[in-house]
């Protein structure tokens, strides 16, 4: 799947989104009439960094393809990226859509979730036009199944209130189900997933295909090549052409 994605990566400015044909054949019926095709694979490319990148032209991601940043704002309860804000600003004046991500540190501490809420909220800085924000779930902190259960749900309800919106939940299928419970309950709520999973023809997704609903975003790679991007990157999918159902209104 490296391969796809960079070969999805490095289409050209012209390109609006990113359209993979799946499985279009005309059958014949007994009448011998062409039934429909199915329609095509819709997916837009993008990118998620950290200050562990290169600083990045945005304008050249742009022109090469990607058309959304999921930046990190804020690790824990304290740590604010202090690449963020330039991110932030240049990605948005270079046309891409935006958002920001939280790497979650959970600590068995009291009102810990609520602290690193408010320190993305703080950090962050979303509004109307950018993306919905993501948590990053991929360490327990020594909480058990129940307490990280608990602890994801008063960061995201707190942020999502907030906001107004259903933030994206980033997570790998081997994290949710060990320390998740594979629960589907997130998924019942209206969160939609973010799903890491390399190399894959396709991505592995816990909880019972996140509730039949499947994957909204797959990061496909922790080092992706994009034209245009010094070194490498992780590339992301999201699954579909339109990004409203996850923009902040």
């Amino acid at each position: 799947m490296r391969k796809t994605a960079r070969i999805a990566l490095r289409l050209g400015a012209g390109i609006v989104s990113l359209v993979v044909l799946v499985g279009v054949v005309v059958l014949l019926g007994r009448g011998g009439s062409p039934t429909s095709p199915p329609p095509p694979t819709v997916r837009l490319a993008g990118v998620d960094i950290s200050s562990h990148n290169h600083p990045i032209p945005w304008s050249a991601a742009a022109d090469s393809g990607v058309r959304f940043v999921i930046a990190r704002a804020t690790e824990g309860a304290s740590r604010v990226d202090e690449r963020y804000s330039s991110v932030k600003e240049q990605a948005r004046a270079a046309g891409l859509a935006f958002t920001a991500f939280h790497f979650a540190r959970p600590d068995p501490t009291r009102d810990d979730a609520l602290r690193e809420a408010d320190a993305f909220l703080e950090a962050a800085g979303l509004g109307p036009g950018d993306l919905v924000p993501v948590l990053d779930l991929e360490e327990a902190g020594r909480l058990g199944v129940r307490a990280l259960q608990a602890w994801a749900t008063i960061w995201l309800d707190v942020v999502g209130a907030t906001l107004g919106v259903r933030p994206l939940i980033y997570t790998n299928a081997n994290f949710w189900r060990v320390h998740m419970g594979d629960s589907t309950a997130f998924a019942d709520a209206g969160y939609r997933l973010y799903i890491a999973s390399w190399g894959a023809a396709s991505p592995v997704v816990p909880a019972a295909n996140w509730g039949g609903r499947g994957w909204a975003l797959w990061q496909t790679s922790s080092c992706g090549k994009v034209r245009g991007i010094p070194g490498c990157v992780d590339t992301d999918l999201y699954n579909g052409a339109d990004l409203r159902p996850v923009t902040i209104p």
